[in-house]
C-alpha cells in the first residue's frame, strides 16, 4: 500500500510541473527506496515466517527458510506464536512446527513433556532453540513415569527425522518405581536428529525398597528399535550431562539399530554409572541390533563411578564403553577419575564387539579397575576383535591396560601408547600385537599440573611407528605427522 501511494503522488506531481533532471533523479531514488524498504519487506516476511508476520527482534538472530515461532512462560497457546504474542508451551510449538521452521524458546521454567509430532526434511530441519542467551529449563517435577517406557522422556522424538534441539536444560525427572525416566529420548527409526548444547541433570531412578535390579534412568538415550530402518546420523554435540542417578543404565547411550552417529564435544560427569555407551545385542531391535559406524570424539568424561550406586556391589562404571557395538572410532577424548576409563567389550555370550579404534585419548586417575580395558569381563561373556589401541596417554590408573577374556587375537593391537604410573598391563597377552609403548618416565611438561604434553627431551618423541590406524590428528587436533617419526602418546611434540 505504501509503495502504491508514493507512485501515484509522483505521477501527479510530474503532470503539474516539469521538474529538472536533477529533481526527477531524486524522485526516482525515493521510489527505489520505498519499494525495497516497504513493499518488498512484507512479501519477504510472508515467505519466511508464514503466519507470524513480525520482524525478528535482533538482527543477529538467524533467518529461517520457514516460519519463526516463539514460546514464553507468559505466553498463551491461543496466540499466533510471534515474538510479541508467543505461545505458552513448547508442546504447542511441536504440534505446529513444520519443515524449515524455527521455534525460539524464551528463558524460564516449563513444566511439561514434549513429544515431537512432525519431521523436518532434507535441508529444512525443524529447530527448537533457546532464544539468544536465555535459558529455558524443562522441569520434570511431577511428570508421570509410567508403564510405557517409550513415553518416559521429558523430550521424546519417536520415528521422526530432521529435528534439531538446541540450548535447553532438562532436569528433575524422577522415578521411584521400576520405570525408566529419560531426559531426552530418541526412539524408533529416522535420521538426522541433532541434540546440541543441552544440559541434562537431575534425572533419577530412586530406589525406595530393596528391589534394586530394575532401577534405571538415562540422561540422553537413543534407541534404534526398528530392525529394518535405523536411527541414522544422530548427532549429540556440546551437551553436558551430570548429577544423574542412573541405576543400571547410562548417562548417554546409543543402543540397537543406530548408525553413522557422532557424539562429540560433550561433558559427562558426576553420574553414578556409565558415561557414554554404545550397545548391541540387548534385543533392542529385532535385527541389526548394534550401534555402529560412528564417532565418539573430543569429549570430556570424569567422576563416573558406581561406588555409591545401590544397583552394584562394586566399582565398575566406564567413562566410555562399547558393549557389542562395531565400527566405532573413539579419539581425542579426555577421561579421568572413572572406575574404568574406556572399554571395548561384549557382555553377551557368542557376540562380538568388532572394529573399535581407541586412539589419541588421555586417560588418568581411574583407580578402581583400569584406564583402558577390552574383552569380556569373564569367560561367559562375548569376544572383542579388531580392537586397536593407539597413541593414548595413560597415567596413574590402577591398571593402565586390562586385557580380559575372549580377545586373544592377532587383529587386536596396542601400539604407540604411554603407560606411566600404575601397572602397565594385566591379562593374557597371547596373540595380541603389542609394540612401541613407553612405560618409563616420558617427561611430561607438568605432571603435577596434569599437563601431559612432552618436553623436548622426552623418550616418547619419535618412538612410535606408522600405521594406517594412527589418524592424522593428535589430542590437540594438531598434525600427528610433524617429523620423520610419530611420537608415542596422545600429544605430538613440536620437537619431533
Amino acid at each position: 500500500m505504501k509503495r502504491s501511494r508514493n507512485t501515484e503522488t509522483i505521477k501527479k506531481e510530474n503532470e503539474k510541473v516539469k521538474k529538472s533532471l536533477t529533481v526527477c533523479l531524486l524522485v526516482a531514488l525515493m521510489l527505489f527506496t520505498s519499494v525495497f524498504s516497504g513493499g518488498f519487506s512484507g512479501q519477504k516476511e510472508s515467505k519466511q515466517r508464514k503466519s507470524t508476520g513480525v520482524e525478528l527482534p535482533n538482527k543477529n538472530t538467524p533467518i529461517s527458510e520457514g516460519a519463526v515461532y516463539y514460546v514464553a512462560t507468559d505466553g498463551d497457546n491461543n496466540n499466533p506464536g510471534t515474538f510479541k504474542a508467543p505461545w505458552k508451551t513448547i508442546q504447542k510449538a511441536a504440534d505446529m512446527a513444520g519443515p524449515g521452521d524455527i521455534v525460539y524458546v524464551r528463558g524460564g521454567i516449563y513444566n511439561e513433556k514434549i513429544i515431537m509430532d512432525n519431521s523436518g526434511s532434507d535441508g529444512a530441519y525443524i529447530t527448537f532453540e533457546n532464544f539468544e542467551e536465555e535459558i529455558p529449563v524443562i522441569d520434570g517435577e511431577g511428570l508421570t513415569v509410567g508403564e510405557n517406557n517409550e513415553e518416559n522422556g521429558v523430550i521424546i522424538v519417536k520415528d521422526k527425522s530432521y529435528i534439531r534441539i538446541k540450548g535447553f536444560h532438562i532436569t528433575n525427572y524422577i522415578s521411584t518405581n521400576e520405570y525408566v525416566p529419560t531426559g531426552i529420548k530418541v526412539i524408533g527409526a529416522g535420521k538426522n536428529i541433532e541434540i546440541l548444547k543441552c544440559k541434562v541433570y537431575g534425572i533419577e531412578a530412586i530406589c525406595t525398597n530393596d528391589v534394586i535390579e530394575d532401577r534405571n534412568a538415562h540422561g540422553i538415550a537413543v534407541y534404534g528399535t526398528n530392525g529394518e530402518k535405523s536411527l541414522d546420523s544422530v548427532v549429540i554435540d556440546g551437551c553436558e550431562v551430570y548429577g544423574n542417578i542412573l541405576g543400571l543404565s547410562e548417562s548417554v547411550v546409543l543402543n540397537g539399530n543406530v548408525t553413522n552417529f557422532r557424539v562429540t564435544n560433550n561433558k559427562v560427569h558426576d553420574n553414578d554409572n556409565i558415561g557414554i555407551d554404545f550397545i548391541g545385542f540387548e534385543e533392542t531391535a529385532p535385527s541389526n541390533d548394534q550401534a555402529r559406524d560412528g564417532i565418539c570424539s573430543d569429549n570430556e568424561v570424569w567422576n563416573i563411578s558406581s561406588v555409591n550406586n545401590r544397583a552394584y556391589d562394586d566399582e565398575c562404571a566406564d567413562g566410555i564403553y562399547v558393549d557389542g557395538g562395531k565400527n566405532i572410532l573413539i579419539e581425542r577424548n579426555k577421561v579421568w577419575n572413572c572406575d574404568i576409563g574406556i572399554e571395548a567389550a561384549s557382555e553377551h555370550a557368542g557376540r562380538i564387539t568388532d572394529n573399535i579404534t581407541i586412539r589419541s585419548n588421555l586417560v588418568y586417575g581411574c583407580k578402581a579397575v583400569a584406564g583402558i580395558a577390552f574383552g569380556g569381563y569373564d569367560e561367559k561373556r562375548g569376544r572383542a576383535k579388531n580392537i586397536r589401541i593407539y597413541n593414548n596417554t595413560l597415567y596413574d590408573n590402577e591398571l593402565n591396560i586390562l586385557i580380559q577374556f575372549g580377545c586373544q587375537y592377532d587383529t587386536n593391537a596396542i601400539k604407540n601408547n604411554i603407560l606411566y604410573k600404575g601397572n602397565d598391563f594385566d591379562g593374557d597377552k597371547e596373540n595380541i600385537v603389542i609394540s612401541n609403548n613407553i612405560t618409563d618416565n616420558p617427561l611430561f611438561v607438568n605432571e603435577a599440573g596434569k599437563d601431559f604434553h612432552l618436553t623436548s627431551d622426552s623418550t616418547a618423541i619419535g618412538a612410535g611407528i606408522y600405521d594406517e590406524f594412527i589418524g592424522k590428528l593428535d589430542l590437540d587436533s594438531s598434525d600427528r605427522f610433524k617429523g620423520s617419526n610419530v611420537d608415542c602418546g596422545a600429544y605430538e611434540s613440536r620437537n619431533n
